[in-house]
């Protein structure tokens, strides 16, 4: 919980900037061609700003998707680039991270990175040059298969050693070059846990850990399993800082039973940081205008706050990476 106390008692912003929107299919066209798009739309990005609409609100972190599932990414990584084997890289020229978590030092506000666990399912030759094999259950028709409530059902006999060692790679080249620039990561789709991560033997939460950490020992860790019961948040590890806390269209109010942990009522989950993630937009980056009013807004997260919690609203960004006005004025009544 040390790494994570910047987070007790206060409130982050997250935005989910991306190559293509959240659940959108892979685009189509040449390297060349998608990867100048690509190069064009990061070097536009307007981190001053984006810095200074951030400080307004008063969020003490920000949190920016370095990638997903497309296989771009807006930050130079030569290690990930030598093992997929494009003729031209993926990767941005512009190490948009860095140059943001410049910008947000100059206001106090850490920077942290958002990073699926596996390789971007889009992205044909990256799975296979990464050794990556998606789990998710599906019927002899193709489709997904889920369990109660809706969740999706995965393998849990992956191990993926190969793949593992090579993300990992791929992960320290990004920390390193970061350094403390980098305060924490949110590790998306750690759905197969049990074979690829629960393990004495290395690959597993620890080696991870680790590589994230190669930066900054100090950086804050958060492994995300998606959407589980909202009245029991939870954390995978002993390596992790604070709860991924991911709600969706959920408003999770754990204070009000009757009965909580201790620890709960402190703001932690045993050794980590209590944190919950929701989005204020119409989806994951989406929309212009915040979906609740804001009196619920902002009564939830300063409930949430006052009893030590954290909370991080995810927002949408234009092409530019600036947070509609609108959004900008919900979040400044915290």
């Amino acid at each position: 919980m040390k790494r994570a106390a910047f987070m007790r008692g206060n409130f982050g912003i997250m935005t989910h900037w991306l190559h293509t929107p959240v659940g959108t299919d892979p685009l189509t066209g040449g390297i060349s061609e998608l990867a100048a798009e690509w190069n064009a739309r990061v070097d536009a990005f307007d981190v001053a700003s984006l810095a200074s609409q951030v400080n307004r609100t008063g969020a003490k972190w920000f949190i920016l998707t370095i990638g997903q599932n497309s296989g771009f990414y807006c930050a130079p990584n030569p290690v990930y680039d030598e093992l997929v084997g494009y003729p031209k890289s993926k990767c941005s020229r512009r190490d948009l991270f860095r140059d943001l978590a410049i910008e947000l030092n100059k206001y106090g506000i850490k920077a942290i990175a958002y990073l699926p666990s596996g390789a971007p399912e889009y992205d044909l030759q990256a799975v296979e040059r990464l050794e990556w094999k998606d789990g998710v259950m599906r019927d002899e028709k193709g489709e997904m298969l889920r369990a109660q409530f809706g969740f999706r059902l995965y393998d849990t006999t992956h191990r993926l050693e190969n793949f593992q060692r090579k993300w990992e790679d791929v992960i320290t080249s990004w920390a390193k070059s970061w350094g403390n620039l980098c305060a924490g990561w949110w590790v998306d789709g750690m759905y197969y846990i049990e074979n690829m991560y629960r393990t004495e033997a290395e690959p597993n939460y620890t080696s991870l850990a680790r590589a994230l950490r190669s930066g900054n020992p100090d950086a804050a860790l958060a492994f995300n399993h998606g959407i589980q019961r909202m009245d029991a948040p939870f954390v995978l590890s002993a390596e992790e800082d604070y709860s991924p806390g991911e709600l969706n269209s959920y408003m999770f109010t754990p204070f009000g039973r009757k009965k909580i942990p201790s620890d709960m009522a402190e703001g932690r989950i045993g050794h980590t940081q209590f944190h919950l993630l929701n989005y204020l937009g119409t989806n994951w980056g989406e929309g212009n205008e915040p979906r609740f009013p804001d009196e619920l807004t902002v009564s939830w997260t300063k409930y949430i706050l006052a009893a030590g919690g954290a909370v991080t609203w995810d927002v949408p960004t234009g092409a530019a990476g600036i947070i509609p006005e609108r959004i900008v004025d919900t979040l400044s009544k915290l």
